[in-house]
């Protein structure tokens, strides 16, 4: 048996589970209760399905409920067929999903994931797929060089000719897999890019024999051979034109277009890199010779890889240079000049996705630099485009691999690490149907540099398509119409002369043939001649033209809540707004009108910058303070109002003399009311100052700072005492001759200390080493010189001493 206080434990645990219980239901309910209030308005089918992801549309003929827009659980707790239940069905499924992988050489790489997907959308839901990119390792590089070689490129040339070989070792730190081309272009050969007698030698002008003028030459086609691009790079010949412009945009339209010519393989990142250093003639400009024919951007090379077509042709424009580039994923670098570098900068902001720039020096030594700097900029950056139509929006959002704290809305990425996963995630969102009435359509997401890309096989949803057929006599079709018509599709299709969601309106003299029309009736119109989509704005129902509205609405279309804050004795309630009685004022019309609370000490009802309410200032936007005085980004009224006065009292405290008007200027305006002046040592950090400034006596232009107070409409001023002194020039010679002697004496002790403490430790070192120090004697050598010693004590004995007396 239990105890009695397991008894209680377990009926707390019963009790407790039942509030939880309860809890969850009643938010089920509410929620799904809040989602049949959005449904079960809607007249049709179409209009039904665009009120909410979760409204259903029955199509039951037997169905007795009036509703038929409502929830799908709804609908069958109200006995509707289930096969005749149209609702709403997004889906999402993918097709395609390789995993992502470096490149190999006996695969290519997958660099975005997923490949294909399909979706079912629905019109105005929005859908978020996930797409996720990473930079593939030892993917294939095909670099194309393509230069400028008149007469001022000489020696650019015979560079890139001299770093032939270390040009093939940068490549390979870059990538495993790569091929080399080149090409080089001048102008259009005639007057006015070159004068037509030095046709033949257009370097005359130089004392020099070079190579005629040409527009663009294509001399090796890709090729992983090193020595190929040497050599063709050897064998190129100078050539020249008139104008410091060249016709680098003929040139790189042609290297675009021609892509059997040029060799570039499909899943390879194409790069051209553009060596000039001058800028080049755009469209329009071929009008100087008299070429007025648009680029065509056809491929004009002959089999020598000369282009044909540079007479006949304009040159083409920045946006035909661009949507090709970006058509066939070919990505530039401009290597160019500082002197010219600006220019193609702005150039490249206009194609910003597949462009880059970077300052060549004169000769072009720093070419491979460049080019390895401008890969890596490239692969860091990814970008992603789509085709979506008009009525479908596409959005995308990104933390770029870690870079932000949260979704960021942008399509691209920079810095990107190389090996590094990038999501991307794409809401999908269908926000109309298309007027050609097609249903299936088909996007590309690609990266924008790069043959990488997704596929969505997009189907939408159509608007409640019919299968049933018409049965004018079904009987149960006639009942749910009032015998005036039969149910086709859930909606009443009425007999002659009558009208109505279900017939029940007869036609009259006002012209209304159809239901549309008589629901048309029941829907508010707008000041810029359109009408809401909403039948009685969704808050009733149309009856025969006229809306009965839910309890808690009110007005000829339903569009008011009925007012229930509002006092009759002191409002009227218009359209769910209290609208006051004359005297009184506030949301509630509470408050009696007066504004003396508002009026501030310019004598305006707060500042003019907004409205009194129950004797608060209610300020507009962007105003701030008590009285609206604060406009954040330009001044404060009452700072303007008081700094007079302020000047004034700084004055008379700093003995310049008092103001002659101070009794005036520091008063109300009604002169009733004198301002009360105190000085502090520090104001109130938490109070945002007011500035004066006035030059004192001494001629120094000196800053004060004040804050005001307003209590009951006395006014109180806190200034700050701030006193500015001249500079006593005596005393900072003084003092900067003191600190420079004792600096000297500081710097004299220490080298003393420091010749000292090395002197100390030369010496101690010598005592060591001669302590240390061995002699060394000779056993076989003898001293020629003798030595006698002398006895220090002589004996007094004589045999002992033979010299005593």
């Amino acid at each position: 048996m239990l105890s009695e206080n397991n008894m209680t434990s377990l009926g707390v645990k019963v009790l407790l589970w039942t509030i939880l219980l309860c809890l969850i239901w009643g938010t089920t309910y509410s929620e799904a209760a809040s989602i049949d209030e959005q449904c079960m308005h809607s007249d049709s089918c179409e209009r039904c399905l665009s009120a909410h992801l979760e409204c259903a549309w029955c199509t039951d003929k037997e169905y007795q409920v009036g509703y038929r827009c409502l929830s799908r659980s709804k609908l069958l707790e109200y006995n509707c067929n289930e096969t005749d239940i149209y609702e709403n069905k997004p889906t999402y499924d993918v097709l395609q999903d390789k995993p992502l992988k470096d490149y190999e050489s006996s695969d290519q790489a997958v660099q975005v994931t997923p490949q294909r997907a399909k979706l079912k959308l629905v019109k105005g839901n929005t859908q978020q797929i996930k797409l996720s990119y990473r930079t593939a390792r030892n993917n294939p590089l095909d670099l194309y060089v393509l230069m400028d070689l008149t007469w001022t490129m000489r020696d650019d040339k015979e560079t890139l000719e001299e770093l032939g070989a270390q040009l093939s070792q940068t490549l390979k730190n870059l990538t495993a897999n790569y091929r080399l081309g080149f090409g080089s272009f001048a102008d259009k050969p005639i007057f006015p890019m070159i004068l037509p007698q030095h046709k033949e030698n257009p370097c005359a002008a130089e004392r020099t024999k070079c190579e005629p003028t040409y527009g663009y030459r294509h001399h090796l086609s890709l090729t992983d051979k090193i020595p190929d691009f040497t050599s063709a790079v050897a064998n190129s010949k100078i050539t020249g034109n008139l104008d410091n412009l060249e016709g680098g945009l003929d040139a790189l339209m042609q290297v675009i277009v021609c892509t059997k010519e040029i060799g570039w393989k499909q899943q390879a990142r194409k790069v051209v890199i553009l060596v000039t250093d001058g800028f080049m003639h755009l469209a329009g400009e071929g009008l100087l010779a008299g070429i007025t024919q648009p680029n065509d951007k056809q491929c004009h090379l002959n089999k020598n890889g000369e282009y044909t077509a540079s007479l006949d042709f304009d040159y083409p424009s920045l946006e035909e240079i661009y949507r090709e580039l970006l058509r066939r994923k070919i990505n530039v670098i401009f290597a160019v000049t500082r002197e010219i570098e600006y220019s193609y900068r702005e150039l490249s902001d206009l194609m910003r996705e597949i462009t880059y720039v970077d300052r060549l020096s004169a000769d072009s030594s720093n070419i491979l630099e460049l080019i390895k700097k401008s890969y890596e900029s490239l692969i860091k950056r990814t970008q992603f485009a789509d085709n979506s139509p008009d009525f479908i929006d596409m959005v995308y959002y990104t933390d770029c691999g870690g870079q932000f704290p949260s979704l960021q809305k942008r399509s691209y990425c920079n810095n990107v690490s190389l090996g590094k996963q990038i999501d991307f995630y794409v809401n999908i969102t269908l926000k109309k149907y298309p007027d050609t009435a097609v249903y299936n359509h088909k996007i590309r997401v690609e990266e924008t540099s790069l043959s990488e890309h997704m596929d969505l096989d997009i189907e939408l949803q159509r608007p409640c398509p019919c299968q049933e057929t018409p049965d004018p006599e079904n009987i149960d079709g006639r009942f749910q119409c009032n015998n005036q018509g039969y149910m086709y599709c859930g909606m009443c299709t009425c007999d002659k002369n009558w009208t109505g969601p279900f017939c029940t309106c007869p036609m009259d003299a006002s012209n209304i043939t159809s239901n549309e029309s008589l629901l048309q009736k029941c829907r508010q119109p707008f000041t810029d001649k359109t009408t809401s989509e909403l039948v009685c704005s969704n808050h009733g129902d149309c009856d025969c033209g006229s809306c009965q509205c839910d309890p808690g609405y009110t007005g000829p279309f339903c569009e008011c809540r009925e007012c229930y804050d509002c006092d009759e004795k002191l409002a009227d309630c218009f359209c769910g707004q209290c609208v006051c009685k004359y005297g009184w004022s506030g949301t509630k019309c509470n408050c009696d009108g007066s504004t003396d609370a508002c009026v501030g000490p310019t004598a305006e009802i707060c500042s003019q910058r907004g409205h009194c309410e129950c004797e608060e200032c209610q300020c507009d936007e962007p105003y701030l303070g008590k009285f609206c005085e604060i406009d954040p980004e330009k001044d404060n009224k009452l700072c303007l109002f008081y700094e007079p006065c302020v000047t004034c009292l700084i004055q008379q405290k700093q003995g310049m003399g008092e103001c002659d008007n101070l009794t005036e200027i520091c008063s109300s305006l009604d002169r009733q009311d004198k301002y009360t002046p105190r000085f502090v040592k520090e104001l109130d950090p938490e109070q945002d100052p007011c500035l004066v400034r006035i030059v004192n006596k001494h001629g120094i232009q000196c800053d004060s700072f004040f804050v005001y107070q307003v209590i009951d409409h006395a006014n109180y001023l806190i200034i700050q005492d701030v006193v500015c002194e001249p500079v006593d020039y005596v005393a900072l010679v003084g003092y900067i001759s003191a600190f420079t002697l004792l600096i000297g004496l500081v710097i004299m002790f220490l080298i003393l200390w420091c010749i000292r403490a090395k002197d100390a430790r030369e010496y101690a070192k010598f005592v060591e080493e001669h302590e240390n120090s061995v002699k060394q004697i000779n056993p076989i050598y003898r001293d020629p010189v003798g030595r006698y010693e002398v006895p220090k004590a002589l004996s007094i004995k004589y045999d002992e001493n033979p010299f005593a007396s």
